[in-house]
């Protein structure tokens, strides 16, 4: 999967198993035993990321939306994303160009369940405001991804956080 995850963000994700297998160091024939299709290699990509990168933002058993903890989430993600930066890349490219399979997406979609039914309250609660659920969300990875994009570290990084919690109406 490394392999493979060098090759679709150095080429895209067009390049060819054959390419992949011979980054990897093995033949085409134990990259198929390994992966059956190449949909099947995108989408254990895709979901071995997001148990990872979920598994780094576990929430506590009923977790306050509050600003600590949404910073110890902000943290945990930017930790994430600076120790894997490529597997921070292939999820963002996977996402965006929505090449994980259906059943991928959907079981993706169970691992980062806490975490929406999370904003979800905090969003009925009136903790958190914005359009909708959907939108907030975007918008604290989007916060996030220019952190990481723009290198911020130290002042410029606690700026950028509480210029989200200011975009989202969280006050305490």
């Amino acid at each position: 999967m490394d392999a493979a995850i060098g090759l679709f963000l150095k080429d895209g994700v067009g390049v060819s198993t054959a390419a992949v297998a011979k980054a990897a160091g093995v033949s085409n024939g134990t990259l198929f035993h390994a992966f059956a299709t190449k949909q099947e290699l995108i989408d254990s990509i895709y979901l071995t990321t997001k148990r990872n990168f979920f598994a780094a933002l576990a929430l506590q058993d009923d977790e306050p939306f509050n600003r600590t903890s949404m910073r110890r989430l902000w943290d945990g993600h930017l930790t994430w994303s600076r120790a894997a930066p490529n597997r921070h890349k292939i999820k963002r490219l996977l996402l965006e160009a929505g090449l994980a399979s259906p059943d991928a997406q959907r079981q993706a979609d169970e691992l980062g369940m806490p975490h929406a039914l999370w904003l979800t309250k905090a969003h009925s609660a009136g903790l958190v405001r914005g359009p909708n659920i959907a939108f907030i969300g975007e918008l604290i990875f989007f916060h996030i991804d220019l952190v990481i994009d723009q290198t911020l570290t130290g002042a410029d990084e606690d700026l950028a956080f509480d210029m989200l919690c200011n975009a989202i109406g969280l006050d305490t």
